[in-house]
């Protein structure tokens, strides 16, 4: 079960925090970590200015991520 999508302007993660995040003006979620005041993907990391929502991590989805 998927978890409601919070505008960042509104919210921010818990340091550390395995989320899903969109940017502004774009439709694909990244998957990533909230960590040192930004959202971090595996290849960058993006201002909280530059993500208009997010969402915690699908748990499950998380672990089958890193097991892979």
């Amino acid at each position: 079960m998927h978890t409601p999508w919070i505008p960042s302007s509104i919210a921010l993660p818990h340091e550390g925090q395995p989320v899903e995040f969109v940017l502004d003006h774009r439709q694909i979620a990244i998957e990533g970590t909230y960590t040192r005041q930004v959202f971090r993907s595996r290849w960058t990391s993006y201002e909280v200015e530059r993500v208009g929502t997010w969402r915690l991590a699908d748990l499950l989805h998380a672990r089958d991520h890193a097991a892979a």
